[in-house]
């Protein structure tokens, strides 16, 4: 029964980090064998879903497993209170099957050493400190407490990052890094940490973190899609064409993002057509105002500026906030001679531009005074300044652009 217990439990871990699963459910399955009395929690342990970052993403969506499971909570944790098999396995399924599917609630009674032994292991302790941020606090003790239960680190990093109150990125991917020396088997755990270097805009980490990831699950989605962007920010366009093109050939997973960043790449290749091509299949998969923009720039690279014009018009019917959107509306105006409706665009683009320029102004003196080691606050800081450079130049050429069309349209003094 011992072997039993940990081969399922193994499982369940397992899930719960983003490693592969089946090796340890089959081994689950052997173990049983004929034992009609442990059948349900195989059945148990086979629709908690994984992490949704680990490989197994169509387990996600899954809506019979879901179904199933829906049906048989009650039955299964009634199951649970007395059935076979020692009292922290019981418990510890327990406490997984309402993470998975319902919604776990403690009482000042509930798990506690006085009512039930079983709440006093650190086992119990980590399955209901792992369920949610809600119990972080129970987590974050064990792991003090207990340096074997470095599995805690994947869920305090996300609390981390996830607090709505002082969210705080460095502590997460300490969490991150330290999990990930434990279990470098794990994409998810690899592929969060390439999406916290993503939102620093650090991209020669980010990559090596999504080449991780990759590594031990070469068909990751999330990965893929993260390679595909680093690669592109890092102007490697002919390998990032490669990556995107792998997620495209795959027919299943992000093609919306795949399809507009190997549309982004091509353009910067100068590859209009193959551009243009894999735009059009971007907007059937998603429709926003960075879609449209590229679209505009593809069709006024073409030469077509009357398809242009309408599509940084959607663009800013999308999103007002699009400055560049704006701005090459006016560019396309004034080569379409609407003097007019160019200037209109142009000064859209400068109030859009301001106002950007101010929130980024904003952040950055929230991060200076903020929480967080100096460290963090030069890494967070530096992402908005460099936007910040890219937004007051811009905002410069918006500047002249406008006073050299009103210059053209005054009256000529007559002498």
């Amino acid at each position: 029964m011992q072997a039993f217990e940990a081969a399922t439990l193994l499982t369940l871990r397992s899930k719960e980090l983003g490693l592969p699963s089946d090796e340890w459910l089959d081994r689950a399955r052997t173990l049983a064998g004929t034992d009609a009395s442990l059948s349900p929690y195989l059945e148990i342990v086979d629709v908690i879903p994984p992490d949704r970052l680990s490989e197994n993403r169509d387990a996600l969506f899954d809506i019979r497993r879901r179904t199933r499971a829906k049906s048989s909570l009650d039955m299964w944790r009634a199951y649970l209170h007395d059935g076979a098999g020692s009292d922290a396995f019981r418990a510890y399924l327990d406490v997984s099957l309402i993470c998975a599917f319902g919604t776990l609630k403690e009482t000042p009674e509930s798990f506690s050493a006085t009512l039930d032994p079983v709440a006093a292991t650190p086992l119990f302790q980590y399955a209901v400190g792992a369920c949610d941020v809600g119990h972080g606090a129970r987590l974050s003790a064990l792991r003090t407490s207990d340096a074997d239960f470095v599995d805690a680190d994947y869920a305090l990093g996300r609390y981390a990052l996830d607090d709505p109150v002082s969210p705080n990125a460095e502590e997460s991917l300490r969490r991150w890094e330290s999990a990930a020396r434990a279990f470098p088997q794990s994409p998810a755990i690899a592929t969060h940490i390439g999406n916290l270097f993503r939102m620093w805009e650090d991209w020669t980490p980010a990559l090596a973190a999504f080449d991780a990831a990759l590594a031990v699950a070469p068909t990751h989605p999330e990965a893929t899609i993260g390679r595909a962007v680093s690669l592109s920010r890092l102007e490697r366009s002919e390998e990032a064409i490669e990556t995107a093109t792998r997620l495209i050939d795959g027919g299943q997973w992000l093609l919306g993002e795949a399809y507009y960043w190997r549309a982004w790449n091509y353009l910067r290749l100068d590859n209009l057509q193959q551009a243009r091509a894999d735009a059009d299949r971007a907007r059937m998969f998603m429709s926003n105002s960075g879609v449209m923009v590229l679209s505009g720039v593809i069709e006024w690279r073409l030469g077509r500026l009357e398809s242009a014009e309408k599509d940084f018009e959607a663009g800013l019917a999308i999103d007002l906030g699009e400055c560049e959107a704006a701005f090459d509306l006016g560019v396309v105006r004034d080569q379409l001679g609407t003097v007019a409706e160019a200037l209109a665009a142009f000064k859209q683009s400068g109030q859009c531009y301001d106002l950007s320029i101010t929130l980024r102004r904003e952040a950055i003196e929230n991060i200076r005074n903020g929480h967080g080691t100096e460290t963090l606050k030069a890494r967070d800081s530096a992402r908005h300044e460099r936007v910040l450079v890219d937004l007051t130049e811009r905002r410069r050429e918006v500047t002249r652009i406008v006073e050299t069309i009103e210059k053209s349209r005054r009256p000529t003094a007559v002498p």
